[in-house]
């Protein structure tokens, strides 16, 4: 046995090119701002815990206020190095999925608010135990996955409706 063990997850480092435009993004989604680091000087010691040579960055962490507790997002525009644009070529695509109450209100105020999403929002076929899911991209080209589950769905029965392949 094992002296440790993850707790859960703690955050995840969404890439920027333009931080501002970003964090709007996510606010829509209903983020909140927990810790603005955007004129934070990186100390000198960041550089090797990324693998990087002296890196500087503007961040912002996020979290959900209905899950206070819950991971956050840590969104940065690296100043140094500078991230490259986002591919025009079909790659697979980086992908954080979160988990949503009424997905068709949530497909009803993104359009709203002008956010292109795409993907059925009622996917076929049923046996899946998914309610409905629709996908966005943020400002950077991550895809946002915002999936409703049936009550008491840890995850989707894929393997049970689908079978081997």
């Amino acid at each position: 046995m094992s002296d440790w063990s993850i707790e859960r997850l703690y955050h995840t480092v969404i890439n920027a090119t333009d931080l501002d435009r970003t964090v709007a993004f996510y606010e829509a989604l209903g983020f909140r701002v927990l810790n603005d680091r955007r004129d934070v000087d990186w100390p000198d010691f960041i550089g090797p815990l990324f693998g990087l040579t002296r890196p500087k960055g503007r961040g912002v962490l996020m979290n959900l206020p209905a899950d206070p507790e819950g991971p956050m997002l840590d969104i940065i525009q690296w100043v140094r190095p500078v991230l490259p644009s986002p591919p025009d070529v079909e790659v697979p695509p980086r992908i954080i999925a979160f988990r949503v109450r009424n997905v068709h209100a949530c497909a009803e105020d993104l359009a709203r608010r002008g956010i292109p999403t795409f993907a059925l929002v009622e996917p076929q076929p049923r046996s899946l135990g998914v309610i409905g899911c629709i996908c966005a991209r943020d400002p950077d080209g991550t895809l946002i996955e915002l999936i409703q589950l049936e009550p008491g769905i840890r995850h989707s029965r894929a393997n049970e409706a689908l079978g081997p392949q």
